[in-house]
């Protein structure tokens, strides 16, 4: 250790808070040099600044030694603070961190075990799935979405019965990932999965829904989709009608209606999906879009038309 680090170290370790301070912006040349060991307590340290400070050096050091320490600090009462920590976290991707990760998500904090979950994500370790698993029943809402996410990146066909699981979730966001979760595996079952977040009472969750089937073609699709063009939100029956345009569902009389929307979004989605469908006998429906008082629905009205084409 050179005599720059050794009094960078002592300085660290100093009782006046300004030292301290000063010592920590110093260490940018001597990363090579310091030990963990003197980072450590200062992630401890009662000063904020010095927190914050040892956050940066500790990612920056990259020994995982400092992860008990930053999963806890995620939580710190200072926010500027918590998200330093929360975003150190994610930089130990290497997979000697997964342990100490995995052993996190049991801190007695949520706001540590999100962060937690949200530094597993790129990882991915599978010895840590049960753990991630066991987070889908935690008690904070929170936790619970972070965990649906994290499974989800995983893409793994075993996370399938514990993501369908949260499409029962008793929080409508956890819901509602969960719903865009379960539409990455083309499993059989899937839109009969789905067909239950159709019917979701929380709207959002019935959007999320009406989106994810866009990706399963077929005549369940289309029935389930076709019914919820009627929707009380325009939100979802918008969905609905860009699903079934996206597998060319041969219900143009269906969307038809969602032409005299009050919505110009919906109008937009009708003229869409009526193109990529590209059933000629709604040219006039079309045509007349072509003279809506919004642009966005005269310019998809004249591009469903160009789609359609010589079948005019």
């Amino acid at each position: 250790m050179s005599i720059e680090t050794s009094s960078i170290v002592e300085r660290l370790g100093h009782p006046d808070v300004a030292v301290r301070r000063v010592a920590l912006t110093e260490l940018d040349e001597y990363f090579d040099e310091i030990p963990v060991a003197a980072i450590l307590p200062l992630l401890r340290d009662d000063d904020t600044a010095v927190r914050r400070l040892a956050i940066a050096a500790a990612e920056e050091l990259g020994d995982t030694e400092a992860l008990p320490a930053l999963i806890s600090l995620a939580s710190d009462p200072t926010a500027e603070v918590a998200l330093a920590a929360a975003s150190a976290l994610r930089e130990f991707r290497t997979r000697d961190a997964a342990p100490y990760l995995t052993a996190g998500l049991v801190h007695a904090e949520a706001a540590s075990r999100v962060a937690v979950l949200v530094a597993l994500r790129e990882l991915r370790p599978a010895a840590a799935l049960p753990a991630i698993g066991e987070a889908l029943r935690d008690p904070d809402s929170g936790v619970r979405r972070e965990a649906v996410i994290t499974l989800a990146h995983y893409r793994d066909a075993a996370t399938l019965p514990q993501l369908r699981a949260a499409l029962k979730d008793a929080d409508s966001d956890v819901r509602r990932i969960a719903v865009g979760a379960v539409a990455f595996f083309p499993a059989d079952t899937t839109v009969q999965d789905l067909r239950g977040a159709l019917a979701d009472s929380d709207w959002q969750v019935r959007r999320e829904s009406a989106v994810a089937l866009g990706r399963f073609p077929g005549n369940g699709t289309i029935w389930l989709l076709t019914g919820a063009l009627n929707d009380e939100y325009w939100q979802v029956a918008r969905e609905a009608a860009l699903s079934l345009g996206k597998i060319r569902a041969p219900v143009a009389d269906r969307i038809v209606p969602l032409a005299r929307h009050p919505v110009a979004d919906v109008r937009i989605a009708a003229a869409t999906a009526l193109g990529a469908i590209g059933d000629d006998r709604c040219s006039d429906v079309l045509k007349a879009l072509t003279a809506d008082v919004d642009t966005g629905v005269r310019k998809a009205a004249a591009r469903a038309l160009e789609q359609i084409g010589p079948a005019i």
